[in-house]
């Protein structure tokens, strides 16, 4: 059994000067990601697709170009291929079959945001995942969780702005559009102050893909955000709010003419929903991150319908979550019921 430790990469300076420091020094690990993007590879249609993203994202948050234009110099990929990898979910949000929770005032003992997921996403992608933490002048502090490339793909700034999520628009599968990659927005959300700096970027952006943000900042606010390309739901949470990988906005499921298939172990989506909704109520007013650890290391009603995912198909490679106020992020390895969650700051 291993211990919940992450390689942690750290960098400071200019965003490019941070960014051609990562690119140097994780150039092996981002060709072979970029080997490896699910379901065809880098194929001639998506580099075309990569390159129109990047039409559009050249022009987008100055400090994320700059990093990485520095990523390019440092690890010689160009920036079609750094675009490319920066839509994974795009290319592949089928493989992702993740379960995330909010709460916040009568919901906590201490009326604070608290923020949490799961990430369950295919076996092989197990030894992936490091944290990087990263202060450059142009931007807050963050502490990431990464994939190869993927530099921002949840986390919190030295804010206490804290960012997971849930993919969705998989039935049936919303296409992707020209935009803003996924993750590529999620680094543009940790460069916030708060939850309404956030939301102003998000509503001001053209995403390309789907997804459910949960953000959540110092002053308590919660907020999921479900989105299709082009388009963005915002959903304050009062005290309660959790989702799977599916939609539940009623505007946001007639637009993805969302269709849901029962729940099996290949499609999970519903049971999982339902399961954390109800173990989250079961802890109302007493959310806290003892509770959130109780609550992902659910093992019912049985393998593969539950919320600690042990590969069948699916694998909780981690689980995290954030404490806004203390400015802190806690991540277990693996499956959660045998791990201890490890503590870090921004």
């Amino acid at each position: 059994m291993l211990p919940s430790i992450h390689p942690l990469l750290e960098y400071r300076g200019s965003p490019r000067a941070c960014g051609k420091a990562y690119g140097d020094q994780q150039a092996e690990r981002l060709r072979i990601f970029l080997k490896n993007i699910p379901d065809g590879g880098l194929s001639t249609r998506r580099r075309r697709y990569a390159r129109q993203c990047w039409k559009i994202l050249r022009r987008w948050q100055e400090p994320v170009v700059e990093f990485l234009h520095g990523v390019a110099q440092g690890s010689g990929l160009s920036l079609e291929e750094l675009t490319a990898l920066q839509l994974q979910e795009e290319y592949g949000h089928d493989h992702c079959h993740c379960t995330a929770l909010g709460a916040t005032g009568p919901a906590t003992p201490d009326s604070a945001a608290l923020i949490a997921q799961s990430w369950d996403d295919r076996p092989p992608l197990y030894p992936w995942p490091q944290l990087l933490r990263m202060c450059t002048d142009a931007t807050p502090a963050t502490l990431t969780y990464t994939m190869p490339g993927l530099w921002a793909a949840a986390g919190i700034n030295e804010h206490g702005l804290a960012l997971c999520w849930t993919t969705s628009g998989m039935r049936p599968k919303v296409l992707p559009q020209p935009g803003i990659p996924t993750y590529t927005l999620i680094a543009g959300i940790l460069g916030c102050r708060d939850c309404s700096a956030a939301l102003a970027l998000v509503r001001r952006t053209r995403n390309a893909g789907c997804f459910n943000f949960f953000i959540a900042d110092t002053a308590g606010e919660v907020w999921v955000l479900e989105a299709m390309p082009g388009r963005v739901e915002a959903v304050q949470c009062r005290d309660i709010i959790t989702r799977a990988n599916h939609y539940q906005c009623a505007a946001i499921r007639r637009a993805a003419k969302q269709k849901l298939p029962p729940s099996s172990t290949k499609w999970n989506s519903q049971s999982r929903a339902a399961r954390i909704a109800a173990l989250a109520e079961r802890f109302r007013s007493h959310i806290d991150g003892r509770a959130v650890e109780t609550i992902y290391r659910d093992h019912a009603p049985k393998e593969g319908l539950c919320i600690c995912q042990h590969g069948t198909p699916h694998l909780t490679l981690d689980c995290f979550y954030m404490l806004p106020a203390k400015k802190e992020f806690r991540i277990a390895r693996g499956y959660v019921c045998r791990h201890d969650f490890a503590v870090y700051q921004v």
